[in-house]
C-alpha cells in the first residue's frame, strides 16, 4: 500500500515535467491523434459541433498542464495557448484519472469540486455529459490498461 500511494504521488510531477522536457509540437499532434480517434463517431454524428467555434480549457492543476480544444471541419483541433477559454474545465491529475477511467460518476467529481466549470458552464456541461457516453473499449489498449491500473491505486 505504501508503494502504492507513492505512486500515485509521483505520476502528476511526472506528467509535469514530461510536459515541459516533450517538445510541445509533439504533445499537441499525439493529443490530437488520440482524441480525434477515440472521438470519431462521436465526432461523425455531430454530437461534438457545438465545440465549433469555442475554445475548452482543460487544465491539470497539480501538473501545471493546460490545453485547449476546438472543432474545426470534423477534426478536434488542439493547442496549447489560448487567450480565452469559453469555459474551462481544471481538477487535479488524479480526478481526471478518475474520469477518464469511469471508476467514479462524473457527476460526483463535479459535486465533490475535485472538477470545477468556469466560464460557459453549458459547454462545460456538454463536454462532462458527451465524456459520460464514451465507452470504455473506445479507448486503445496502450492507454487503457495503464490508465485502468493506475486509478485501482487513486
Amino acid at each position: 500500500m505504501f508503494i502504492d500511494r507513492q505512486i500515485v504521488s509521483i505520476i502528476p510531477k511526472f506528467a509535469e515535467i514530461s510536459s515541459r522536457v516533450v517538445p510541445k509540437h509533439l504533445q499537441q499532434k499525439a493529443i490530437t491523434f488520440a482524441i480525434n480517434k477515440l472521438l470519431k463517431e462521436h465526432i461523425e454524428d455531430g454530437e461534438l459541433d457545438f465545440l465549433e467555434g469555442q475554445f475548452l480549457q482543460i487544465k491539470v492543476n497539480d501538473a501545471d498542464i493546460s490545453w485547449f480544444f476546438t472543432l474545426v471541419d470534423e477534426q478536434i483541433i488542439v493547442g496549447d495557448k489560448q487567450l480565452t477559454a469559453d469555459s474551462c474545465i481544471s481538477g487535479d491529475f488524479n480526478s481526471f484519472v478518475l474520469l477518464a477511467s469511469q471508476t467514479i460518476d462524473p457527476d460526483t467529481l463535479f459535486f465533490k469540486r475535485k472538477l470545477l466549470i468556469e466560464g460557459d458552464v453549458e459547454l462545460g456541461l456538454a463536454i462532462k455529459n458527451l465524456l459520460d457516453r464514451v465507452e470504455l473499449d473506445q479507448f486503445p489498449d496502450l492507454l487503457l490498461k495503464p490508465l485502468m491500473s493506475y486509478a485501482k491505486k487513486v
